[in-house]
């Protein structure tokens, strides 16, 4: 029997609420690809901790087209599967879509977003394709067994978190058999250390 986080628990159960509010957003939205601010704050809500957005509303509005083309080509590519049933090849897809926009996180891309780090554009690919993305956290990569002591900075936070959403989105492939995403993840994240 795994050992669970109470702590981690009540947190999940916190944020809980923020998933549902912001998938009933989603849901509401008549364009569900076009991205604005309202999703990052949702995004960011949903998260917690201390970052904030720090951009113009004009100039993230400008910068999220192109995360939102990104979002449409998966949404035609992968519509209606679940991470479980893919292929190899899909696999392989699924992850070049989800590098493609961890580049835009980059410090060095024009279209970073400054407050939105990479481990927000995973809630934010989760949220709108929960049946493809896993969220990258570290509660769950440290379930999962996926990181050391050396993957660690001094404050506790992964180093080079980027470098691992791949390896989690294969994890999450193997064990989604007989749970979904979220089940998995809620598993993994309260998880004790």
């Amino acid at each position: 029997m795994i050992e669970t986080d109470r702590r981690a628990e009540q947190q999940w159960k916190k944020s809980d609420i923020s998933y549902t509010n912001y998938v009933n957003f989603i849901s509401s939205k008549s364009d569900k690809f076009k991205l604005t601010l309202i999703d990052l704050l949702y995004v960011s809500n949903f998260k917690g901790g201390y970052a904030t957005i720090n951009e113009p509303e004009e100039i993230i509005k400008e910068k999220l087209i192109v995360y939102g083309q990104l979002f449409k080509e998966i949404d035609e590519r992968f519509y209606n599967k679940n991470l479980n049933n893919l292929d190899d090849n899909e696999i392989t897809e699924l992850i070049t879509f989800s590098e493609k926009l961890i580049r835009l996180t980059d410090y060095k891309s024009e279209n970073k977003i400054d407050g939105f780090s990479v481990s927000f554009l995973t809630a934010l690919l989760h949220f709108y394709f929960p049946n493809l993305y896993p969220i990258l956290d570290r509660r769950v990569l440290n379930g999962l067994k996926l990181i050391t002591e050396t993957d660690l900075d001094k404050q506790g936070q992964v180093k080079k978190l980027k470098d691992f959403y791949s390896k989690l989105i294969l994890e999450f492939k193997k064990r989604t058999r007989t749970q979904t995403i979220r089940e998995l993840d809620k598993e993994l994240f309260i998880t004790k250390f």
